[in-house]
This record gives structure tokens, sequence and C-alpha cells, in this order.
């Protein structure tokens, strides 16, 4: 068995253009979750599939043995995960064995930590019957308590009432945070999909931990969280 780590961080971004490498404690977005995979003990490869040259020069001056994978150019679209990993298995194919271990990974989820990969990856290993293992945040917003509207003015409450209205009576709730996700190469192959839809271990981060880089918002988020020490840089 072998593990290769892909991450993915096209150029173009509607939300927040260039996001991946805006800078974040002196450090372009797109260098933590290459550190990151850089200190997993588990990984043997990290592929970096990008369409842009500076990304990768980015990316290789944090892990001089990064691999670079070339987007074509529908591949440079906002196109689905698996696309971008079946082309990636194709074009090294010599990485990857029968029973290979994928693990997608996103710059945009930048206080992943080696330990965060490391345990997602070890989860699946650990139960052999499964195919997918992907990290996930709890939920605190609760579908119970949503409000539904038709003219953004006034608003249905749909059950903020009775035993509902507490919130230790709600169904626990996970929800993927965009971190890690591991994936039997076989499954991946023969389903072309990334997450098992039918039964898929999960892997609890925190909610720091969890924080998703979308729009300027969470930019200064994690800002804020580096320049405190809140979070910091894993040497």
């Amino acid at each position: 068995m072998n593990i290769n780590a892909i991450i993915t961080a096209r150029s173009g971004s509607k939300g927040l253009p260039n996001k991946n490498i805006k800078e974040l404690g002196g450090v372009p977005v797109l260098g933590w979750i290459v550190n990151a995979a850089k200190n997993s003990s588990l990984i043997k490869n990290v592929i970096l599939s990008t369409d842009s040259n500076e990304y990768f020069k980015i990316g290789k001056s944090i892990d001089a043995n990064l691999i670079h994978h070339i987007r074509t150019p529908e591949l440079s679209e906002d196109v689905q995960s698996e696309l971008i990993l079946l082309d990636v298995i194709k074009k090294f194919e010599k990485l990857f064995t029968d029973d290979s271990i994928i693990v997608l990974l996103q710059p945009t989820t930048p206080f992943t930590k080696s330990t965060d990969i490391d345990n997602c990856i070890q989860k699946l290993i650990d139960n052999p019957k499964m195919e997918t293992c992907v990290s996930v945040k709890k939920m605190t917003e609760y579908p119970e308590w949503t409000i539904t509207s038709d003219n953004n003015i006034t608003g249905k409450c749909n059950q903020i009432s009775g035993e509902n209205s507490i919130r230790q009576n709600l169904t626990v709730r996970w929800i993927p945070n965009g971190g890690v996700w591991v994936i039997r190469k076989e499954f991946l192959v023969n389903n072309k999909k990334v997450l098992d839809e039918n039964e898929t271990l999960f892997y609890e981060m925190t909610k720091l931990n969890s924080v998703d880089i979308d729009e300027e918002e969470d930019l200064l988020l994690c800002r804020s969280l580096v320049d405190s020490k809140i979070m910091t840089w894993e040497k």
C-alpha cells in the first residue's frame, strides 16, 4: 500500500480572487497545507494539482519534493474534484498501486494539521472494509431552527418551539469541513466519487482547525487567529 496526497489549487476564484496565495502569517495560504502534508508520517508523495506555475513555485519553496500536476484548460475551470484526482492517477500511474490510498487536501482549510491528516488516514487503514474517510466539524446551526422565506422579508420558523427549542434535544450532526478526504484508489476509479455516500468514516476536527477561507471575512478571521498566536505554523 502507498499513500499519496493530492492538493488541489487552481488560480481562478470568484468569491475571493487568488485566495490560495493570500498572505497568512507571512506565508501564502497554500503553504500551510503543503507544510501539513509534508509533515505527515504516512504520506509517501505530495502532488500539487494546479494551473499556475506561480502556485507550484510557492509550494516547492515549502516542500522541495513536491510533484507538479499541470492541469489542462478543461480542468482549470471549477470542476469536480473527482475529475482532477482521476487525471492525476492517469498521468502519474507509476505512483499508484491497486491498493493505494489517496488523500485529497485543499488550501482553503489552512489550519488542517499533519495529525489531522494522519488520524484520518489511519482511521481508514484500521477499517479495511470501508472505502472513504472524511474530516468533519460538528454542526452548530440546526436545520430545525431554520427560517424559510419567499420574499426575504417575512419567514416561516420550522420547528423552533417546545422540545426543539432546547439545543440538547436536537440530533447531533456533522458536516465535511473541506480539510481531508481519504479514498481508496479502487473505489475512486470504479465509482468516480471521493465519498461513499452509503456509509463513510469520519474524523472530527476542532472548530478552529476547520475554518474555511471562502470570503474576505474568513481570511480576516484566519489572520486574527494567527496574529494572536492561537493558530501557529507547524514546524
